[in-house]
């Protein structure tokens, strides 16, 4: 098991940790009032507002929120009815294929960027495994199915 103070944290669990943070010590919040109280409801608001990003890992978002891990994944399955992992790669899936469609086209490395990936190559094999094409090619036949 990892020392908790080895861990290095990705730029993006930093600055979750740091809303969370801040949510706890504000009167004002801008989510709803019991979010707090519902880890899976949180860690659901976290993933989409990151668009899935791959470099968002949940555990030391429940460590933060104080919750064992596996009591957090069972509240998040119980009440979105699908794994965190497999919801984080829905919406990374989903932005990345949205983003695509954007005129003028957003560069393939934009977008692995903004999803975390530190290669172009590892976004691109992403890609194609859930989608049976490149993110280029997809691009062009969403362009061709839209011209048609």
């Amino acid at each position: 098991m990892k020392n908790r103070q080895n861990e290095t944290l990705s730029n993006i669990e930093r600055d979750i940790i740091a809303e969370i943070r801040a949510l706890r010590s504000s009167a004002v919040v801008a989510l709803p009032p019991d979010i707090l109280h519902s880890p899976a409801q949180l860690v659901h608001h976290f993933i989409r507002a990151s668009h899935g990003n791959v470099r968002l890992r949940i555990r030391p978002i429940a460590r933060e929120l104080g919750i064992e891990m596996r009591t957090l994944q069972r509240l998040f399955a119980n009440r979105y009815g699908k794994t965190m992992a497999k919801y984080q790669l829905n919406v990374r899936l989903e932005f990345s294929r949205w983003i695509l469609t954007i005129t003028p086209p957003t560069k393939i490395s934009a977008i692995a960027a903004l999803l975390g990936y530190q290669r172009v190559q590892d976004f691109n094999r992403f890609f194609r495994r859930h989608t049976g094409q490149s993110p280029l090619e997809w691009r062009s036949t969403q362009q061709e199915d839209a011209s048609t």
